[in-house]
């Protein structure tokens, strides 16, 4: 074997296992398919209480797969819905829930479209600060080494548990912000933005409806305000984005009302409202308008230019002499022009207002 064929060996040897690694790292994030039921576990409890669920696991893949299974908490959820889960050395904020909870196995071997149960033990401490407290159980491919060294094929799945501990319950919630993307719409595809802001310690989940009236206060449509139940994690804000679309004709000036409830319906249900302005403008009948505007402005300056042109004329003439009829502009006449120049404003103003 030549040198020159060694040293071309040598060159081609990194290049080899770069590839090959990076090609079982794709395969297996294309194979590592993974469910978990339930996605969701909310649950009130005492201080001092034990709870015990069963979380099911799910090889979606065709392969067996072996999945590691590990506790964190949630410190608050994105405006996509995704929960953000806290870093573990982060400061605490009194919601964690990962200290509290057992679970029954580490990892799991599944066959290709098998199931296998976790079973997951809940032991609220007797000093348990009364609210809302979060985690996520993960599902994942990378070992615990792994995972501490940044290595692996990065897949997870989690569920969400929430435990209301009982006590000095706070729920306190308020619309910190309410506003549409622009303050005028040449048609009406308006979209809306609520900013809800959780300043109690539990868990809120902001529901009602959003209004939306012309300026003689008739109703033009209604829309449901968070359907799914979404939820606001205490101490956070979040955004909440809605879209109004209507195909029929829509002028002038509109006001949205949006009415929020939360907390338990019957016991300590309250109720939040903001309110939002805008117009709808269209442009087939704004420009027209403004068309004739400027037609009537542009002949109303040329007639009273001329007028003054035609007084001054006759004063540097320095002679008195009879007026004849002529062709231009009278005193009437112009008068006339500015009355209809007033009264086509006057009438653009009230089709904008009240239109």
């Amino acid at each position: 074997m030549s040198r020159l064929f060694r040293f071309t060996l040598l060159l081609l040897l990194p290049v080899f296992f770069i590839f090959n690694s990076y090609v079982i790292v794709a395969t297996a994030q294309e194979k590592a398919g993974a469910g978990i039921s339930p996605s969701l576990i909310e649950e009130s409890a005492d201080p001092g209480a034990t709870l015990d669920h069963v979380i099911t696991v799910s090889n979606l893949s065709d392969v067996t797969n072996t999945y590691y299974i590990y506790m964190r908490d949630i410190s608050g959820v994105r405006s996509s819905a995704s929960p953000i889960f806290a870093d573990p050395d982060a400061e605490k904020t009194g919601f964690e829930l990962s200290e509290w909870v057992t679970l029954g196995v580490s990892e799991l071997t599944i066959a290709p479209g098998g199931e296998a149960d976790i079973p997951v033990h809940i032991e609220v401490p007797s000093d348990a600060t009364p609210g809302s407290h979060f985690g996520g159980v993960f599902v994942t491919l990378e070992p615990p080494r792994l995972r501490s060294i940044g290595a692996g094929v990065g897949f997870d799945v989690a569920n969400i548990i929430s435990i209301k501990i009982s006590g000095d319950v706070t729920e306190l919630a308020q619309i910190r912000t309410f506003a549409t993307d622009k303050l005028i719409y040449g048609s009406p595809n308006v979209e809306f933005e609520a900013r809800v802001e959780n300043k109690g310690n539990v868990l809120v989940r902001p529901i009602g409806l959003l209004d939306i009236t012309n300026m003689f206060g008739k109703q033009v449509a209604q829309v449901s305000f968070n359907d799914t139940k979404s939820g606001v994690f205490p101490a956070t804000i979040r955004s909440f984005k809605y879209k109004w679309q209507d195909e029929g004709p829509a002028f002038g000036r509109y006001t949205a009302l949006l009415s929020l409830v939360y907390g338990e319906a019957g016991v300590r249900q309250q109720t939040i409202t903001a309110e939002v302005s805008f117009w709808v403008l269209p442009m087939q009948i704004i420009k027209p308008a403004l068309i004739v505007l400027g037609i009537l402005l542009l002949v109303t300056y040329v007639a009273v230019r001329t007028y003054v042109r035609r007084k001054v004329s006759l004063l540097t003439a320095g002679r008195r002499r009879v007026q004849r009829r002529t062709a231009g502009p009278s005193v009437l006449g112009l008068m006339l022009m500015v009355m209809l120049f007033v009264t086509a404003l006057f009438l653009l103003l009230l089709l904008v207002l009240f239109a």
